[in-house]
């Protein structure tokens, strides 16, 4: 079913999708270094949620910006086919405007489908599948997070629009797979690794940082695909940052830079400013990323 996997922003250069493997972010912003895409000439890093430019809504703040976080799983080539708008829930009563895959691969467009239940935001759910893409969340909400036995979370929409997103309190809009998924989702720390969920991890979708399934775990050094591949604590990166990596991107650790007696790894690694110089949200200013000295 729908495990979230989140494609590194190095490896793409367009929005990011979400998978359908399972199955369900996009552009970083401006002020990141390590973790912008692929398509900035300073990026070093790798993160994947996201493809186009977007902010993020940062912890306590209940509307202003949100996430175009690209997205989970890598998008195929077949043209958008939306027949709703996910911000303006445009579908008739009884029905709600949801991501499908309507080539039968990951999300890549749009469609109503009947509102088949009740469920509340954090409610429990149950998902058909990527080409029904039915639940039986309420109107406001999709079965997200979804297992391999299709039981996944009640989330939420963003509302709002695509360039004014609105999300509750601590929350982040990530906008993945070219806009067909809008869902506010938990912000969080990489460095206290603070989601509650069990099997969840702190992970950058290309814009903040949100709280997201841990697909495979992937340790420190190995190859990655997908920015929640890695271990809780790390995110997917490019090559170019580690002395060597045997893939076309590797885990890469997050460290403290108000730590001085952080101990990176692999060995020949140093802890880098996750930011630009200025640039860090509130709260975010030690976040930093055991990257190769510039």
């Amino acid at each position: 079913m729908k495990n979230l996997r989140l494609l590194s922003i190095l490896l793409t250069t367009g929005a990011l999708a979400l998978t359908a493997c399972g199955d369900k972010n996009e552009n970083p912003s401006d002020g990141t270094t390590i973790g912008d895409e692929a398509s900035s000439s300073d990026t070093t890093d790798g993160g994947d949620f996201g493809s186009d430019s977007g902010t993020t809504t940062t912890a306590g703040e209940s509307d202003s910006s949100s996430s175009t976080s690209g997205g989970f799983v890598p998008e195929t080539d077949v043209p958008s086919v939306s027949s709703c708008d996910p911000f303006a829930q445009d579908c008739n009563e009884g029905e709600k405007c949801v991501a499908y895959a309507s080539s039968g691969g990951t999300w890549d467009a749009n469609k109503c489908v009947p509102v088949n239940g009740d469920g509340q935001p954090g409610d429990p759910c149950m998902y058909s599948d990527a080409a029904t893409s039915t639940d039986d969340c309420g109107a406001e909400s999709w079965c997200w997070d979804v297992n391999m036995e299709g039981v996944g979370t009640c989330t939420s929409f963003c509302t709002g629009s695509a360039d004014a997103p609105v999300c509750g309190v601590n929350q982040s809009c990530s906008i993945a797979n070219e806009g067909s998924i809008n869902l506010c989702l938990t912000t969080c720390d990489p460095l206290l690794q603070d989601c509650a969920g069990d099997g969840t991890a702190c992970f950058y979708d290309g814009t903040g940082f949100v709280c997201a399934n841990a697909t495979q775990d992937i340790p420190t050094g190995e190859p990655c695909g997908f920015i929640n591949d890695c271990i809780a604590g790390n995110i997917c990166l490019a090559p170019e940052s580690f002395p060597s990596c045997a893939g076309a991107s590797c885990c890469g650790q997050f460290c403290d830079l108000a730590d001085p007696g952080f101990v990176c790894e692999p060995a020949g690694t140093e802890c880098a400013s996750f930011y630009e110089e200025g640039m860090a949200p509130p709260g975010y200013e030690d976040v930093g990323v055991c990257v190769l000295p510039a």
